[in-house]
């Protein structure tokens, strides 16, 4: 009787309000998705859009003919490469490449993880190389063609020769094919644009914009060394190797894949000595030769020095004796790959070294005029915990144009950069010390970064939409919200443990000279309320904190801090039924209504057989993610305790001994983390555990568990993002089903309160925390422990009961 809920599902909880709060969220940008943009986009490869959009409706009405929505399919096949690139993926190469356009020789390109990054990095080396390809045939016709006039060639001559590439038509007529002249207006096509694969530089002005940006010289992809082999056998199949070299420079590469001395040679740059007025070299020019554009070298960063020392050359001015010894490796275009984990600097401010050797590149372009290389940051995760991460990539793209007034990026500047980073740190240490950042200064930062992103950065997220329809079959966040009623039992120590909390939140905020509202989204305030949002969900917690508690327990003994847990999984060597925690756990889970939900969707877990598409497995997986670390440590004791407690015959005892948890927490070593979490994504082992709790600290990006379907958040993390990020842990591209998602509320609970009216941006309790006003106009004692949120008593009647602040608070919402 004691177990009631109320449920309501939020079928877009990942919906964003970016002034909401000061963090480093990162949304979309130039994902292409406007009709203009797109058919542009068809234009330049050369594809109808009328042609696109009929071929779109018949499939689509394919798709319901079979029930469900139209698979994507790739659309177009770049010259050079053996794959074909769907058409978001399309457009995300045409947009990277035209920030060319902007005085951007490079950008950034950070699509969420699952979108085909790596295929869009080949398709930017693809578009690139058939770009100079057009470039030089065309200008080679038109040089011929100028020659063949100014000998004044015959007639015939003229006709064989005007195109370079003079080959039979289509008709197979003996029609010569031949370029537009130069400087021809109005034309439409050309007959090469079909092996191009775009709109050909003789006519099309956006292709010659974009071919004369354009440097020469080899295609340099840097990548973690443990991705390297895997990246090269993986270009080897989505790559024409008749038309790219593909090598690798990078710990365990095969000896074929290494650079061969004829390579070295034919990738070197021309270096020119000038001399100076001793006789020795003044100053170096550099220069890459045409057609090296057709080798794709794979690099880790720790090998970049040894891929240069491959190139050393001596250079000797002439008439003079003096010789020096420069590297004559000079790229066009360098991609790097994740590069959040080597190309941000160091701790200290100290710059990466691939990004010092990029800076190297660039200075040596500019001091021999020549274009340089397009420099290409790849990765899901742009930012970690500030936009300073973004500081080494802006300040390698930054051209002298920028200074200008009027350009677009001139709040890109390292100084206007600066700035901007400076102004987020504020806005973060005046959020951190309890202060409620007004939305307007929210809204001022997000501008001024905007206006930087949206000229230098490609981004889509798994559940973006292109041209009418999900990238992904992910869809929105859909969260089932459950709120849950305090049991009667425990009312008492609940109102023992809110008056003491209450009483020294008053009298720290007293100390301070601040309000309690601003004491409470404090660090301090986060601390002081910690016990009490832990009695969410372990409610028999708070018995200790009253003398009359109906059952007693040593909660008071524990302080339940991050150190604290850490201490105690130390001396138990990692062993949680080791730990002192343990030995107490079955009393403090005593009559806990949040700790019932979750056993009952271990059941459902565990009883879900529905096939897995492409698994021959059935076996499901279960994410349970905490606000607060030591409650992870605690469910994990409280999930061993119900393992080791199912040792009867009943159904659902057996369904129980099936139950294979583990925990990842702040304690252990990166490598011994990497262990629990690839036993828990392992497939198709009956020994692979099912269930991973860890805190929400632990489920920032970067953590893939598409491989789990089940995922429950116990509590309302202090910011709605950090609740979002964990169900994006499992909710993303990979995910082959339709995940079930769960967040557990207890609104009874003061702490549940506060931090949900942070959320809204509410005040906690005023000046003096005593009232709030909530929806509806009601008030309540922020400090109150009680029901009348949750379900409808049994002895309320019809509309006139209560149906439960879950439920209201959506009604609200939606009005």
């Amino acid at each position: 009787a004691d177990y009631r809920t109320a449920s309501t599902a939020d079928d877009d909880y990942g919906a964003v309000d970016g002034c909401a709060t000061v963090d480093a969220y990162v949304g979309s940008y130039n994902s292409g998705d406007g009709e203009q943009a797109w058919a542009r986009c068809l234009d330049f490869f050369n594809m109808d859009a009328g042609e696109w959009r009929r071929r779109e409706a018949l499939a689509a009405a394919a798709g319901g003919r079979r029930g469900g929505e139209r698979k994507r399919v790739p659309m177009k096949k770049l010259p050079g490469m053996t794959v074909g690139l769907f058409d978001y993926q399309l457009m995300g190469v045409y947009n990277l490449v035209r920030l060319l356009l902007t005085d951007v020789p490079g950008g950034l390109l950070c699509d969420e993880q699952g979108l085909g990054k790596t295929q869009e990095m080949y398709g930017v080396v693809a578009l690139a190389h058939t770009l100079r390809r057009s470039r030089a045939e065309v200008r080679a016709a038109w040089q011929k063609r100028a020659a063949d006039d100014k000998n004044n060639s015959t007639k015939k001559n003229a006709a064989n020769g005007a195109g370079s590439h003079a080959s039979k038509g289509a008709g197979g007529t003996g029609t010569v094919q031949q370029h537009h002249p130069p400087g021809v207006v109005g034309a439409r096509s050309c007959p090469f644009d079909e092996r191009y694969g775009i709109r050909c530089y003789c006519y099309s002005e956006l292709t010659r914009a974009l071919a004369d940006r354009l440097p020469e010289g080899p295609n340099i992809i840097v990548a973690p060394s443990r991705g390297c082999a895997s990246m090269v056998r993986d270009a080897k199949t989505k790559l024409d190797t008749k038309v790219f070299k593909i090598r690798g420079c990078h710990e365990g590469g095969d000896k074929e894949d290494a650079l061969s001395s004829a390579d070295v040679g034919s990738l070197r740059a021309t270096i020119t000595a000038s001399a100076g007025r001793d006789g020795s070299a003044g100053c170096y020019k550099y220069k890459a030769e045409p057609g090296q554009s057709s080798y794709i070298i794979f690099v880790s960063p720790e090998f970049i020095p040894r891929l240069n020392s491959q190139f050393a050359v001596q250079v000797k001015v002439a008439n003079s004796v003096h010789k020096t010894k420069k590297n004559a490796l000079l790229p066009g275009v360098v991609l790097m790959d994740e590069f959040h984990e080597y190309a941000i600097g160091t701790e200290d401010g100290e710059e990466g070294r691939t990004v010092a050797w990029l800076r190297h590149l660039t200075r040596r372009c500019l001091d021999s005029d020549q274009p340089t290389p397009l420099a290409y940051f790849v990765s899901g995760t742009p930012l970690g915990h500030t936009p300073a991460d973004l500081r080494p990539a802006l300040s390698l793209l930054e051209r002298k144009p920028w200074r200008d007034g009027g350009h677009p990026l001139n709040g890109a500047t390292a100084a206007a950069f600066d700035d901007l980073v400076s102004t987020f740190d504020g806005l973060m240490a005046r959020q951190a010390g309890g202060e409620v950042v007004a939305r307007p200064d929210i809204a001022d930062y997000r501008r001024r970064l905007d206006r930087i992103l949206k000229y230098t950065m490609v981004r889509r997220l798994g559940t973006d939409r292109f041209q009418g329809r999900n990238l992904t079959d992910l869809g929105p966040l859909r969260v089932n919200i459950t709120d849950h009623q305090l049991p009667a039992a425990l009312t008492d120590g609940m109102r023992a443990l809110a008056g003491q909390t209450r009483d020294l939140a008053v009298a720290a905020a007293a100390e301070q000279g601040i309000s309690v509202s601003r004491l409470l989204r404090t660090k301090k305030g986060e601390a002081l309320l910690l016990k009490l949002r832990l009695a969410s969900t372990f409610p028999a917690i708070a018995a200790a904190a009253a003398a009359t508690a109906a059952i007693a327990t040593p909660a008071a003994d524990f302080a339940f801090t991050s150190s604290e847990t850490h201490r105690q999984l130390a001396a138990a060597k990692g062993d949680v039924t080791r730990t002192m925690y343990y030995t107490h756990v079955a009393a403090w889970s005593q009559g806990s209504p949040k700790l019932e939900t979750i056993r009952q969707t271990i059941t459902t877990m565990l009883a879900d057989k529905t096939p897995i598409p492409g698994s021959p497995s059935t076996a499901k997986k279960y994410c349970i993610f905490t606000p607060i670390e030591v409650e992870a440590v605690l469910i994990q004791c409280y999930l061993l305790r119900l393992k080791s407690s199912s040792s009867s015959s009943s159904s659902l005892s057996s369904l129980l001994r099936g139950l294979k948890p583990v925990l990842l927490h702040g304690g252990m070593a990166q490598a011994e983390r990497q262990r629990v979490l690839d036993a828990f994504l392992a497939e198709g082992s009956a020994a692979a555990p099912n269930v991973l709790v860890a805190p929400l600290a632990l489920a920032g990006t970067g953590l893939n568990l598409q491989r789990a379907r089940y995922s429950t958040v116990t509590g309302p993390a202090w910011t709605k993002r950090e609740t979002q990020q964990a169900y994006y842990r499992v909710h993303r591209v990979g995910q082959r089903m339709g995940t079930r998602l769960a967040l557990l509320t207890a609104r009874w609970n003061p702490a549940e309160r506060i931090v949900l009216a942070g959320y809204e941006g509410r005040p906690v309790g005023g000046e003096t925390a005593e009232v709030v006003v909530v929806e509806e106009e009601e008030e309540e004692e922020v400090w109150e422990v009680g029901n009348r949120f949750c379900c409808r008593g049994e002895g309320d009647d019809g509309d006139h009961g209560d149906r439960g602040l879950v439920e209201r608070h959506q009604m609200a919402r939606a009005a």
